[in-house]
């Protein structure tokens, strides 16, 4: 471990044993005011790797530098058990002033009125989003009110590998291919290479994928007020499976007890040129193409002929500030700081994905690898090639997207065919969905 490492571990250890003694909270003449040997004192909290802990580390150094009136006490945790000691402090009305958010998580947090519409301090200029596109920053809207601010933009892509396409004499994917130039491709590029190459990779027909097919003809997974789904014709879906079980069953996309072996991107089959390509997240492209040690580009998916644009920017996570907060426009300060400050951003390294300052991603962009400035053209080509992301989802989403995942395996091993997949799906989802009425 370097120097520096065990420096920032011992100013950890630091802080958590701080905040644990003081309660994270602090009386002034009896009265909890969040103040202390007169500074703020600001509680941030968020999951994540070690990585980003340090890189977080080392910003709030430099914010309270830059706001020596204000004390930032770190909370920070991997994903197991963050949302549940989240729900504890929200219990205790003792949650932390700036959060960490997940898409997922949004409403929940929105409908139990947990955390504020930042608006106003957007007015007023402590959150300055002037340099930030719609379609970076639309994801932490709710009925016009800002709850959370983008920490970083991807969208789905479909990762591929070009020097393949080079050797079969293919031309590279351009936005307005379809469906079937995606199959077509798929079986050319499998003939050239021979067996043992999937053609199309895995079998890509998770939940978010048929998602983006029902966004090309104008639906959504769920309804507006998310107590069922958003599409009326199952035939949707029908097609959308079909497409994949005929893949599966001609052998171009590789089989489940292929694909059940895959424990991480460092397995999956473009990365021992099995296949080339792969189904996932643009953010995910630096970690894909460092455990293949070689070039991977990304492609926007396959598109509906007349249809609309089924592509989204999505933010990997925000921050929101909570309603206890004491201090809300010190946490618009600190929301700001990572949004715009150009020294921070260079701390941060778009770990979380994309930033959505223009002026902060055309400063990072030349520093970034061959795969970073690959995430960043991606997602800028996107934002042409998308439509406004779909509304966060309701409670009882993630349920419903085990179930999806259940059906299409039985699917995917033969033991259901494609209609009763779609039937069964919509009765057990709506069932789900029902207890939002």
């Amino acid at each position: 471990m370097s120097y520096h490492k065990k420096k920032v571990s011992i100013l950890v250890i630091f802080v958590l044993l701080a905040c644990l003694m003081s309660g994270c909270s602090f009386t002034v003449n009896g009265a909890n005011t969040g103040v202390k040997d007169g500074k703020i004192q600001l509680r941030v909290t968020w999951w994540g790797s070690q990585d980003r802990h340090d890189k977080i580390l080392r910003a709030i150094q430099l914010f309270e530098k830059e706001n020596p009136d204000i004390h930032v006490i770190p909370e920070f945790t991997g994903w197991d058990g963050y949302w549940q000691k989240l729900a504890t402090a929200a219990a205790g009305k003792n949650l932390p002033d700036v959060i960490q958010m997940d898409y997922a998580k949004l409403m929940e947090y929105i409908d139990r009125d947990l955390i504020v519409d930042m608006n106003s301090y957007v007015e007023t200029g402590t959150l300055d989003l002037s340099d930030v596109g719609k379609a970076y920053i639309e994801g932490g809207y709710v009925d016009g009110k800002l709850y959370a601010v983008n920490l970083g933009t991807n969208s789905p892509a479909i990762a591929y590998n070009p020097e393949m396409f080079k050797k079969a004499g293919i031309e590279e994917f351009k936005p307005g291919y379809t469906w079937e130039d995606f199959a077509k491709i798929s079986i050319q590029l499998q003939e050239k290479f021979g067996g043992g190459m999937y053609g199309a990779g895995g079998v890509a027909n998770a939940l978010p994928w048929f998602n983006i097919y029902l966004r090309q003809h104008g639906f959504e997974v769920y309804n507006s007020d998310g107590t069922g789904l958003g599409y009326k014709d199952d035939k949707l879906l029908i097609d959308f499976l079909q497409y994949w079980d005929e893949l599966l069953k001609d052998g171009i996309a590789a089989p489940p007890k292929v694909t059940s072996a895959i424990q991480g991107l460092e397995d999956e089959l473009i990365v021992h040129e099995k296949s080339p390509f792969l189904w996932f997240h643009s953010n995910q492209i630096v970690a894909l193409q460092q455990s293949a040690g070689k070039d991977i580009k990304l492609a926007v998916f396959p598109s509906t002929s007349g249809g609309k644009e089924g592509l989204y920017l999505k933010p990997s996570q925000f921050f929101s500030i909570s309603k206890d907060s004491k201090h809300k426009e010190a946490a618009a300060k600190f929301v700001d700081f990572f949004t715009n400050d150009i020294e921070a951003n260079d701390l941060l390294a778009a770990e979380r994905g994309v930033p959505i300052s223009k002026k902060v991603r055309e400063h990072l962009r030349p520093k970034m690898n061959d795969a970073g400035k690959e995430m960043f053209d991606y997602v800028e080509s996107v934002e042409s090639h998308s439509s406004p992301i779909y509304p966060p989802e309701p409670s009882g989403s993630g349920e419903v997207g085990i179930l999806f995942d259940r059906i299409i395996e039985r699917l995917n091993y033969g033991n259901i065919s494609v209609e009763e997949a779609a039937t069964q799906f919509r009765e057990e989802a709506e069932e789900i969905l029902a207890k939002n009425k």
